[in-house]
């Protein structure tokens, strides 16, 4: 696929901003949890990591013009994980704030780890190179003397993203799971209490939410008891099948590669586990 053209600096920085303006009013945002109505329905995807076709894969399924009461939920679209593939994920961040920008009433995109490694420079390894370094690379490449300009307006909108979406049914979906040694820290009121500057950096509950990587059937229940949820659906983890349930409560999606998936859900419904399971659909067949 060719690469698509760079977008004027000062038009991305106008677009950040208006995205991130739309985040922060978002009419179904409680603090940093974005509470979905009772109608419609909603698109669930899982980490996409730059990866462009799928994206657009997703728009086209979504379709959300013929759909007015369906929310598509996207996370984590920066850094490219292979090798043999340049780093434009910068792009596919300004395509998903333009998407919100159309649809401002049913996109909600949601922080990632690798959101957070932009905004505190943190080293994340993959195949043995550096995404920061990468990306960073790739952005002066791009935008030249602009680049610290567009970071800037980049990061700004990444302070902005909610932190978790909820269903009414009790369905809970955020980046990942906080490690079992960290549940005390987690409540339903962390995600909804007021807090215009909140701490995301290490150490912080939110940092432990997105980097956490315990998959037992303690530590979902016990997050899923606290934050007032039945089921929890992540991204952050890779599949091979595209999904995977590690224990009864946890659902994760992986939306990246040619086995990406997604799943809709009717919003006036309950739902369990094989359910949601069985509504898991493919991005590419």
């Amino acid at each position: 696929m060719p690469e698509a053209p760079l977008r004027p600096a000062d038009y991305v920085v106008q677009l950040m901003a208006k995205a991130a303006t739309l985040n922060q009013r978002d009419p179904l945002l409680r603090g940093r949890l974005i509470e979905l109505p009772t109608d419609g329905d909603v698109m669930i995807t899982g980490d996409l990591h730059g990866n462009v076709s799928n994206f657009h894969r997703i728009t086209r399924i979504a379709d959300l013009p013929r759909h007015r009461k369906r929310h598509v939920l996207l996370q984590e679209v920066l850094h490219t994980m292979y090798l043999d593939t340049p780093d434009r994920s910068f792009q596919l961040l300004e395509e998903v704030a333009i998407y919100r920008s159309v649809y401002p009433s049913q996109v909600h995109i949601l922080l990632s780890n690798h959101d957070l490694a932009e905004l505190y420079g943190l080293e994340i390894m993959k195949q043995g190179r550096s995404t920061i370094r990468v990306f960073d690379a790739a952005l002066k490449e791009a935008y030249q003397f602009n680049a610290d300009v567009v970071r800037r307006a980049y990061n700004a909108f990444l302070r902005s993203l909610p932190w978790a979406a909820a269903t009414q049914s009790g369905i809970f979906i955020c980046h990942s799971v906080p490690d079992s040694k960290h549940l005390d820290d987690f409540s339903r009121e962390l995600f909804t209490q007021p807090n215009p500057e909140p701490n995301m950096d290490r150490g912080s509950p939110i940092f432990r939410l997105v980097w956490g990587r315990d998959l037992s059937p303690h530590a979902t229940a016990e997050f899923a008891r606290r934050v007032g949820a039945k089921l929890v659906i992540t991204g952050h983890h890779p599949c091979r099948e595209g999904h995977t349930e590690p224990n009864p409560q946890l659902i994760i999606l992986d939306s990246k590669d040619a086995r990406g998936a997604y799943v809709i859900l009717p919003l006036d419904e309950d739902h369990s586990q094989a359910d949601i399971v069985a509504r898991i659909r493919f991005l590419n067949f």
